[in-house]
């Protein structure tokens, strides 16, 4: 009875080989079926740190295209040992250069003077509504309360906020002075920036606005302070209504860091400055954040040389370089 089975069926060993058979081919199914899903993630991966990359690197660039005034990097200062106009950051933290305590990235414009989220008619840039741009800076540039750009290291000294207010270029420490780089394109105090650090008197003439000129059109000349540089204090009452609103790129992290002015008072101290800012995440795994101010000879536009770097978690690599010329002329 039981070799009748048999014979019906399979034997033992046919049996046991079809099992070893089956577990082979099972093995090698769940193997490419491990490797097709690792594939699926490292393209998803990839595919989402560089739709991030793009978009981060199509905002800064649009930044660069749109505005009037690159702010940071500062121009190359001959007089410290680390370049001032390279601002690299890798994660975890890269060792600064020179005497500098700490390696910062930082990208940092000036507003386009067509933007209008509002739709209120006066280009966000306008603080004051007068229809001018950046008229009548105050020797705080950007309003802030705090020397260069308030929580941003400007001048690549691995030092934040270390002078006052007035010194828009944080350079106290080795020139010692303030305001010491009016609005005239000339590099007065020798560090290779040029108008970087404005004082309230915006072309350091002693007058109002320009000398001999009827900067708000009411027929009248130089007929306000010094510190008003677009005459209009007999109108409006203020001076120094007009500061650089800034648009800054940095790293918090790993995180890339977008900051655009508000146009309402964020920091609730009753006053609409360049004290109130928006900030909001553009990237994240960002490993490499690197920008470079590239001088031209003659009268041609400064460009900025971009480069980010973000790293996937499985350790995918996605990098994007840009060359951007400051607004936008050719």
């Amino acid at each position: 009875m039981k070799n009748k089975l048999f014979q019906a069926g399979l034997t033992l060993t046919e049996l046991l080989l079809t099992v070893a058979i089956a577990s082979l081919i099972m093995t090698g199914l769940a193997g490419v079926i491990s490797q097709t899903l690792q594939a699926e993630d490292a393209t998803r991966e990839h595919n989402n740190l560089t739709q991030q990359a793009r978009f981060a690197m199509q905002r800064m660039a649009a930044a660069v295209r749109g505005t009037q005034r690159l702010i940071l990097p500062l121009a190359n200062n001959p007089n410290t040992d680390w370049r001032e106009n390279v601002r690299e950051e890798t994660v975890p933290a890269s060792p600064p250069e020179g005497s500098s305590t700490k390696a910062t990235a930082v990208l940092a414009v000036s507003l386009s003077p067509t933007q209008d989220y509002d739709d209120d008619g006066f280009m966000d840039a306008d603080n004051d509504k007068d229809g001018l741009i950046d008229e009548d800076i105050g020797s705080d540039n950007n309003a802030d309360g705090t020397s260069g750009l308030v929580n941003i290291d400007d001048d690549g000294d691995g030092l934040v906020d270390e002078s006052n207010k007035e010194d828009d270029d944080e350079d106290e420490d080795t020139a010692g002075t303030k305001d010491e780089d009016p609005l005239n394109g000339l590099d007065d105090d020798g560090d290779g920036s040029v108008d970087e650090d404005i004082g309230s008197d915006t072309n350091a003439d002693g007058f109002p606005g320009l000398m001999g000129t009827d900067e708000d059109g009411d027929s009248q000349i130089d007929e306000s302070n010094k510190e008003d540089d677009d005459e209009d204090e007999d109108d409006r009452g203020t001076i120094d209504e007009d500061w650089l609103d800034t648009v800054a790129f940095h790293l918090n992290g790993s995180r890339l860091i977008e900051r655009q002015p508000a146009l309402t008072d964020v920091n609730t101290d009753g006053l609409v400055t360049g004290a109130d800012f928006t900030e909001s995440i553009i990237a994240d795994n960002v490993t490499y954040f690197r920008v470079e101010r590239i001088p031209q000879g003659g009268n041609r536009a400064v460009l900025v040389d971009i480069t980010l770097e973000l790293t996937g978690a499985s350790g995918e690599v996605v990098s994007l370089n840009t060359r951007v010329r400051v607004g936008g002329t050719p």
